[in-house]
């Protein structure tokens, strides 16, 4: 059996998220993942670990959402342990609002696994359009 390269697996990842299945990217996170916004305000707030990010970012997010997100890869870069991940994301929301934003994720890996996740984004678009994740 080959081993997948680390590039492959963010590629099967974001391939997934593109479809709107997150379970492979969810699986593809350490447990002791860190998700770190590259942006200040309430989206800048860093998660330790797979269950805090889930809990805390990803699942009120999909609260507002009244249509599947997805997350489309539209550029790929990997070499060793670092895979950068240019992507547009896509929902509906349930206030009738798209949200579309653009991202990039820089991403560090180990042992087959996403360790650290840097996340650009339009965090202005972000707060004009999404809740607040905390009141």
């Amino acid at each position: 059996m080959r081993n997948i390269d680390n590039k492959e697996i963010v590629a099967g990842a974001m391939a997934a998220l593109a479809t709107g299945d997150n379970r492979p990217f969810y699986d593809a996170m350490a447990e002791d993942v860190i998700w770190r916004p590259m942006v200040g305000g309430v989206w800048g707030e860093v998660h330790h670990g797979r269950e805090q990010a889930r809990d805390n970012l990803f699942a009120p997010l999909r609260k507002q959402y009244a249509s599947a997100y997805t997350n489309t890869a539209t550029n790929i870069f990997g070499a060793g342990d670092a895979v950068i991940v240019e992507a547009q994301g896509s929902v509906t929301l349930k206030s009738g609002k798209a949200y579309n934003n653009r991202y990039c994720f820089v991403i560090e890996m180990a042992g087959g696994k996403m360790k650290e996740v840097r996340e650009y984004l339009d965090s202005a678009l972000a707060e004009a359009v999404l809740e607040p994740l905390k009141g």
